[in-house]
């Protein structure tokens, strides 16, 4: 699939999206990593800044949570009734968290806070989620590193 939409952007096409099975062949034992899931790929070509596919996420996770709010009111119902949440908040514009801002805000609350640009722990993870949650009011959020070489 890789192969072909890469063709598919180099035949002039902006953006390729494929929703399909994937496949790891890893070992996952846990809650979090799904050998087997349904996954939502995409390819676009850049016209200025990389920040273009922070803009085109966004907007398409919007979609979804707003389609899913709207379309499937009676099975958000259903599992909502076991697994109380409400719906995500999403600003109309992208949440970004630059890296270091992430770090001083996990730090400031206490966690520790990943060395470096390594990976946030699943407890981090949630807790940062809650900090941005508090801070600026939304549910998704993109933390984003500037790799410098």
């Amino acid at each position: 699939p890789q192969l072909y939409k890469q063709m598919a952007i180099a035949s002039d096409f902006d953006r390729v999206f494929e929703v399909g099975p994937v496949f790891r062949a890893e070992n996952s034992n846990t809650r979090r990593h799904l050998c087997e899931f349904v996954g939502l790929d995409m390819e676009m070509s850049l016209g200025y800044h990389y920040d273009e596919v922070i803009e085109v996420l966004h907007a398409m996770f919007v979609h979804i949570f707003d389609g899913l709010e709207t379309r499937c009111a009676p099975e958000l119902a259903a599992v909502r009734a076991q697994f109380p949440s409400d719906k995500p908040r999403c600003a109309e514009r992208p949440t970004v968290v630059h890296w270091e801002e992430a770090e001083a805000m996990l730090a400031e609350d206490g966690a520790e806070a990943p060395p470096g640009l390594s990976d946030l722990s699943t407890a981090q993870e949630r807790r940062l989620g809650e900090l941005v949650a508090a801070k600026y009011g939304v549910d998704l959020l993109l933390a984003r590193a500037v790799m410098t070489s």
